[in-house]
């Protein structure tokens, strides 16, 4: 009888467990193609057609993209097998008048700023953002990443 009572708590555990991974599985699955290839880009949006700029100029690799005011976009974009297009972007930025540990840091920060300023006002725009060169949104990126940085570290 011990038997049986442990075989029928066995079997309705394992059902259970079963029930809880169809009902789950199919958001998890969403939400690991979102952290690995980053959410849906839905088109009529913004983060749409970054993604397609992304993924016409450089088959989806990092591309760069401004505002002109400081916010810097490291955009990547895949487009899946279904036909939907993923985007991962992430934001830096670049405060004007930024002072940093040295003058001529803060003159190349303020160099950088003014360059995507310019930049920004030349090009053809995508929503508030304009593409920029691999090379400027590479080093503007990476300026704005080590802003970031030295504000946490403080």
């Amino acid at each position: 009888m011990k038997t049986s009572t442990i075989t029928q708590s066995r079997i309705v555990s394992t059902l259970m467990v079963l029930f809880a991974l169809t009902l789950f599985s199919t958001q998890a699955s969403a939400g690991v193609m979102d952290f690995t290839f980053g959410p849906v880009a839905h088109e009529g949006t913004e983060l749409h057609e970054l993604a397609m700029i992304s993924l016409t100029q450089n088959g989806g690799g990092t591309t760069y993209f401004t505002n002109g005011q400081g916010r810097i976009l490291d955009v990547q974009a895949k487009k899946c097998d279904d036909g939907r297009v993923r985007a991962s972007v992430q934001r830096v930025y670049i405060p004007r008048n930024y002072v940093a540990g040295s003058l001529e840091g803060t003159q190349a920060i303020e160099a950088t700023y003014d360059t995507l300023h310019e930049l920004a006002r030349q090009g053809n725009k995508v929503g508030e953002y304009t593409m920029i060169p691999a090379s400027v949104g590479a080093d503007a990126f990476s300026c704005g990443a080590s802003i970031a940085m030295a504000l946490d570290s403080e």
